[in-house]
């Protein structure tokens, strides 16, 4: 028989064992080794025949003949291998996807990445394994690659983030409006007196870290702040506390010091805080400082750090609400942030 007419007869059935390793040019006890115990097949070898199965559908097969089994109760979560593990807030939406969960008669199981190619054949392993019945996905960067390759291989996900591509996407994301919670800080310190801002935004390019910046020249713009547009007002750091300090150090002795620091993140925040009293400026007094997230650095010291909190609880029962009702048309929900007022940003005498 040739090989087209292999395939054609073999599209009328569903896939076996043998097909696959036919057409990966490999032995049936190889395919068995990749399913089972990948760890004793070359990578080379192991990627071929994962091709086969994805060109044969043969993952979805084993879901079909598997169907007898009880629906599988854990969600699986992916520990990105580029996110910040000292992140505060991370760490909280953690413990509330987990209740989001068990909330829902789930148990959460933890992924740790590797590289990219590995990261994916570990979530099919999972899923068509029958060990998790879906995933969130979260740590999104712009030009992020795992939501499509999930998506092309019929992996139910939902992803905490978005690409660039935003709503033009055939998945559902759930994210935090990270530009209107920059926005309400920038209209807090107005209020309270100050029209010389600055901001210190992170250097990484992902899309939350576009729109904080992007909610912040909006925010500036809409009160006539021209002065707080300007490039030298606009700094981008490393997130951690010595990298908001020296930001906000430049800014305060510059020949046109701001009076009041919108930061994109607690840990600036702090810095900037640092930096202001290093200067023998009183926060909240001479300096308004405002941070994101609301995490426990918002109370590291005598002073309180006026920030923006994001609903984690929210947020993490809405992404397990969109992957287990799994709606027909993919839904993408923004959840607003709220400001919470401390001590940084006294009133101007």
């Amino acid at each position: 028989m040739s090989e087209s007419a292999a395939r054609g007869a073999t599209a009328k059935r569903l896939a076996n064992m043998t097909d696959v390793a036919a057409r990966a040019g490999v032995s049936t006890m190889t395919v068995s080794n990749v399913i089972n115990r990948p760890e004793m097949v070359a990578e080379p070898t192991r990627l071929k025949v994962r091709k086969a199965m994805r060109d044969l559908n043969y993952r979805n097969n084993l879901v079909a003949r598997s169907l007898r089994l009880t629906e599988p109760r854990q969600i699986g979560y992916s520990l990105s291998s580029h996110s910040d593990p000292s992140s505060q807030y991370m760490g909280e939406f953690l413990h509330d996807l987990a209740l989001a969960c068990q909330a829902r008669d789930r148990n959460l199981t933890l992924l740790a990445e590797k590289a990219d190619e590995d990261n994916l054949d570990a979530y099919e392993d999972l899923y068509y394994g029958r060990s998790v019945a879906g995933f969130v996905i979260a740590n999104m960067s712009t030009d992020d690659v795992r939501p499509e390759e999930l998506a092309n291989r019929t992996i139910p996900f939902v992803s905490y983030g978005q690409t660039a591509a935003g709503p033009d996407v055939p998945w559902s994301w759930v994210d935090g409006d990270a530009a209107a919670g920059v926005e309400l800080a920038v209209d807090h310190v107005v209020a309270a007196g100050h029209t010389e801002l600055a901001y210190i935004g992170c250097d990484n390019d992902d899309v939350v870290t576009q729109e904080r910046l992007m909610g912040y020249r909006a925010a500036c713009a809409r009160h006539g702040l021209d002065r707080s547009l300007a490039g030298s007002r606009i700094i981008a750091t490393q997130v951690d506390i010595p990298f908001g300090a020296a930001a906000a150090h430049r800014l305060l002795t510059s020949t046109s010091p701001p009076t009041a620091i919108v930061c994109a993140d607690d840990a600036v925040a702090a810095g900037t805080v640092l930096a202001v009293r290093d200067l023998a400026l009183t926060p909240g007094h001479d300096v308004a400082v405002t941070g994101f997230d609301d995490s426990p650095l918002t109370s590291f010291g005598a002073t309180g750090i006026t920030s923006i909190r994001q609903h984690s609880e929210q947020i993490a029962t809405t992404l397990i609400q969109l992957l287990i009702d799994a709606p027909a048309v993919p839904q993408h929900v923004r959840i607003k942030p709220e400001l919470v007022v401390r001590s940084s940003t006294a009133p101007r005498p």
